[in-house]
């Protein structure tokens, strides 16, 4: 078989057809090294310290080196900040972002400790919120004229990587706390939807500002929203399709407007099979993590269900701590067996590598690439 472009082997993966072995991914929305195991395993390769690509979050190196090192055959695209936004912190340690969400850090992890629309119970005080404006947020300044470079200097898939990390559900349970949000979508439903059709806005002005740069020369576009938990939906699928669905159809419209030619990536944990059908009619061309984990989400029955209709991407998890070199080379391959066939499937790991050996990355994508051939 003969060997093909990074670029060309993902478009065949995303069209379900088998080029010369499965793309894999790494350092995307969901698929990032968390800073501990990121510098283990740049130690580990011998590497040379760089800077951050951002702050304020857990995950903060995309490092090239690492790609090139693994043969990862996408590239991403950054939507900058806006060099003006002011950094808020306060004297107990939280920043505040341009939402007016309050993060704090505890351990591994960034928890939401600020939830600026808590309590609200009116329509007036959803209007009458400071929502943020995309060109306060970020800024696009370069962004066409490096897109064309890596489109037509390089050969690798290319990515808009997802700007604002959370979709609407998320969002909207960060700006009133998860359990008041969820609620009001039962108990008032007219001030969930003013929030979810506020964030709608921001989020297309956003996109739109992104994908006027970059949308000729990207293969995909990256967003996502967890609706899933590990044995169900986080809301009833009644209750997506009334409320997330509408806001999906039309932000992903519009991305498929402003980059004809890409796909679109859409990431969300846990055990949604039953809203599989609704995710590919909103316009989605990649699920991912896949969490094969998951109630009802088992590599075979999605594959058999689904395989034709949307490309999976992830799926290999719980690789952390001291599992067995032989337990992740079994793992990867059971994932290429249930989903490789006929293309449409994206290997990498499941979720971001969070506190991971070196050892145990290396045989992930060691395995990937030499079992993951097509034959």
């Amino acid at each position: 078989m003969p060997e093909y472009s990074h670029r060309e082997r993902v478009l065949m993966a995303l069209n379900h057809q088998e080029p010369d072995r499965i793309p894999i991914d790494l350092m995307g929305n969901a698929t990032m090294l968390l800073d501990t195991s990121y510098i283990r395993l740049r130690d580990y390769l011998g590497l040379e310290p760089i800077p951050p690509v951002r702050s304020g979050t857990t995950a903060n190196y995309y490092d090239e080196r690492i790609l090139e090192y693994f043969d990862i055959d996408f590239r991403r695209i950054f939507l900058k900040k806006n060099p003006k936004l002011p950094k808020r912190v306060t004297e107990d340690g939280v920043a505040l972002d341009a939402w007016g969400i309050g993060y704090q850090q505890s351990g591994l992890w960034v928890h939401t400790v600020v939830s600026p629309l808590h309590g609200a119970t009116t329509l007036k005080e959803i209007e009458d919120y400071a929502w943020p404006k995309a060109e306060d947020m970020f800024d696009a300044t370069g962004l066409a004229e490096e897109a064309k470079r890596l489109y037509e200097e390089t050969d690798y898939a290319l990515v808009a990587r997802n700007p604002l990390t959370y979709g609407f559900l998320d969002r909207g349970c960060q700006m009133m706390e998860m359990p008041e949000f969820l609620m009001n979508l039962v108990q008032r439903p007219l001030v969930a939807q003013a929030i979810i059709d506020h964030l709608l806005q921001v989020y297309k002005d956003v996109y739109a500002m992104f994908l006027d740069a970059v949308g000729p020369y990207v293969h995909m576009v990256e967003n996502g929203d967890d609706i899933g938990a590990q044995n169900n939906l986080l809301v009833s699928p009644k209750m997506y399709r009334k409320f997330i669905k509408p806001a999906e159809t039309e932000l992903y419209g519009l991305i498929h407007e402003k980059a004809p030619h890409a796909a679109i990536f859409r990431h969300t944990d846990g055990a949604i099979f039953d809203v599989l059908p609704d995710l590919i009619e909103v316009g989605v061309n990649v699920l991912n993590p896949t969490q094969t984990s998951s109630r009802g989400m088992e590599g075979a029955r999605i594959k058999q269900a689904y395989g034709q209709q949307i490309t999976f991407h992830g799926a290999v998890e719980g690789i952390e701590g001291d599992l067995p070199k032989d337990k992740i080379v079994a793992q990867v391959k059971k994932r290429i067996d249930e989903l490789a066939p006929g293309g449409g499937y994206v290997l990498a790991s499941c979720n971001h590598i969070i506190d991971v050996p070196p050892e145990n990355v290396v045989a992930l994508f060691e395995t990937a690439r030499e079992y993951g051939r097509y034959h």
